[in-house]
């Protein structure tokens, strides 16, 4: 770059790039970006508001008042809490008391559990098990078990 004006572009991208601290840019810039700066105030605006940018960005954090963030999480729990919440069950069952919402809970399971019952009398005993069983009692014997006494 040696040779060449720098452009207000050119500057501003390094300005964003390396910071407003003129010793942080690479020595080859700091020349070009001097000149720069000598002939442009809007240039100088830029830099001085980075400067500033720059100063609190390493400047000390600030310290967190407790009561404040206890003040803000209380008043985001109100307001959670004051709003109802549509649930599915708020959207199937509507605003039906809990009583009233568990009771029909039991109802439909016992109701699910009498029919379950009822229908599988229906299609008769279960079939006695046909063929043969084979069953792995130990790692290299497999018994087989097909009813018959050997």
């Amino acid at each position: 770059m040696k040779g060449e004006a720098m452009t207000d572009e050119q500057f501003l991208r390094h300005l964003d790039d390396f910071g407003a601290q003129p010793e942080r840019w690479p020595a080859e810039l700091r020349a070009a970006a001097a000149d720069a700066l000598a002939r442009s105030p809007a240039l100088r605006a830029a830099q001085a508001a980075a400067l500033s940018f720059d100063r609190l960005l390493s400047g000390p954090l600030s310290a967190v008042d407790e009561a404040r963030v206890a003040r803000l999480l209380s008043a985001v729990g109100a307001a959670a809490r004051g709003r109802p919440q549509d649930t599915l069950v708020m959207l199937l069952l509507g605003r039906m008391p809990r009583r009233t919402a568990a009771g029909l809970c039991v109802a439909l399971l016992t109701l699910g559990w009498l029919a379950g019952t009822l229908t599988s009398g229906w299609s008769g005993p279960a079939p006695p098990p046909g063929g043969q069983a084979v069953a792995l009692l130990s790692d290299d014997v497999a018994t087989l078990f097909d009813g018959e006494s050997r």
